[in-house]
């Protein structure tokens, strides 16, 4: 019995001190809390959790700031981005996500920020 009370405690503290590892994370309910518009303050208010780095970017007259997270789907944890133009949140999801959407300018300054992105979250 005491054998198994062990065990457990140490299998706890392996999982606890590996996800201490992967640093702080959002999980998918919190993204119910964002709405377009919001500010960057707004938008760290309502994650309950700064962004683990922050990228700016110009194409042609806009500027946008792109907030690094990681996102918890479960299983583990993905890079995943809200994009800001004019200080008010205009886009938020993974990189794929942001492929697909039809703003080219948005695109073309994550394009310009990506790899600074990337190093930064290895």
């Amino acid at each position: 019995m005491t054998r198994c009370i062990w065990r457990g405690l140490l299998h706890a503290t392996v999982v606890l001190l590996l996800s201490g590892c992967v640093g702080p994370q959002i999980a998918h309910p919190q993204l119910s809390v964002l709405d377009k518009g919001l500010s960057k303050a707004e938008a760290v208010s309502r994650l309950g959790l700064p962004p683990l780095s922050t990228h700016a970017a110009s194409v042609t007259s806009r500027t946008f700031d792109f907030h690094r997270y990681r996102l918890n789907n479960g299983m583990f944890a993905e890079l995943y981005l809200l994009a800001y133009e004019r200080e008010k949140l205009i886009f938020w999801g993974y990189i794929s996500e942001f492929r697909r959407q039809p703003d080219t300018g948005l695109n073309l300054a994550l394009d310009m920020v990506l790899h600074e992105i990337i190093a930064v979250g290895q």
